[in-house]
Formats: C-alpha cells, structure tokens, sequence
C-alpha cells in the first residue's frame, strides 16, 4: 500500500493538465471560429501601423486589380491583416468595368489579398443591380464575391431576396441562392376566372 499514495498524486496532476490541454482546444477553436465568420475579437495589443484616410489601390502587372478606401486602418504585422472602418472598395475588371462595395468594417488579409466586409455592405455590379446584405468575402485569386448573408438584389426590372449571393467577376454572373423570392417589373399575369 507504500506504492498507492505516489501514484494518487501523479494520476490527478495528469487528469489536470488533461483538463486543461481540452479546455486550451476548446479556446483556441472558438476563437479560429469567431475570426473566420469575420467577426474579429478586439485585440489586447494595439495595431503595429494606423492610418487615417486611407486610399491603396492593388496593382499586378501594370493594371489596377482593386482600390480600397478607409476612414481608418489598423494593421497587424504578425497576423497579416489590417483592419478596416468605413470601406469603400471598387473592384475593377475587364472593359473598365467595375463592381463597388461600402460597409461599416472590412479585414484585409495583406497576405492573400483576400477581404472581408461587414456591417451594412452595398455593392453595385456593372449591369445595374445593387445588392444590400451584412456579410460580403471577396476572394482574390478566384476573383469571385460570395456573401453567406441573407441579400437583397434590385435592378431595373427586378427585386430578389435570398440567403446568399455570389459574383464572378470574370464572367460577370450573378446568383442568388436560398429561399429566394422574385418580384420582376412590368410583368403581368392573366388570370383564367375561374
């Protein structure tokens, strides 16, 4: 029975740390979570670079890929991400065409160039819609604009609301997907009376 009252603390030290080592998971999983959905935790250190009034335009092999526009933006070096208040961001595309989104807040990743936009987003698209939705993720090297929000896309002859949009920008394709109800202008029905 000597042997016993060594292995007792030796078996509750292990089941601690074993706690602990699931809770740090749980912690740092919901933390990947919360970044990735766009939402981002306020951050105990302050940002390495802030500007105000900011204007950069994206250029690759000579030609303007986008410009975005801040009123404020802080940039973390060690994440590689500038966090962005009041965006205004144009996409440009062949035939000098363009698409232009607004919102509240905005996440560039410097790194892959891919953003975020969030809180309020408008966006405009080339063959007249508008499309007003809370969450918009542009991906650069696909080229493409998907929002996982629920949307409302108007045009000239047309009112769409879904749970989703997406845009591609070297096709100029617009979908919106998800419960989607339509209201088209100038159209209308004849009934049978009966």
């Amino acid at each position: 029975m000597k042997g016993t009252g060594k292995v007792v603390p030796w078996l509750l030290v292990t089941a601690a740390v074993g706690v602990t080592a699931i809770f740090s998971y749980a912690f740092m999983k919901a933390h990947k979570e919360k970044t990735s959905a766009g939402i981002v935790p306020p951050t105990s250190v302050d940002s390495d670079i802030r500007l105000t009034d900011m204007d950069y335009t994206e250029i690759q092999e000579g030609k303007p890929m986008w410009r975005i526009k801040a009123h404020e933006a802080k940039y973390y070096e060690g994440e590689q991400k500038t966090l962005l208040s009041q965006v205004d961001l144009t996409l440009f595309m062949e035939n000098e065409r363009e698409v232009r989104l607004v919102s509240d807040h905005g996440l560039l990743h410097t790194g892959r160039k891919d953003i975020e936009l969030w809180g309020r987003v408008t966006a405009r698209v080339p063959q007249g819609y508008e499309v007003q939705t809370d969450k918009v993720y542009y991906e650069h090297e696909a080229q493409k604009i998907r929002s996982p929000s629920p949307v409302r896309l108007t045009g000239p002859q047309v009112d769409l609301q879904g749970n989703q949009w997406h845009y591609d920008l070297a096709t100029s394709t617009v979908s919106v997907e998800g419960e989607v109800r339509a209201f088209v202008r100038g159209l209308s029905l004849v009934g049978t009376g009966k």
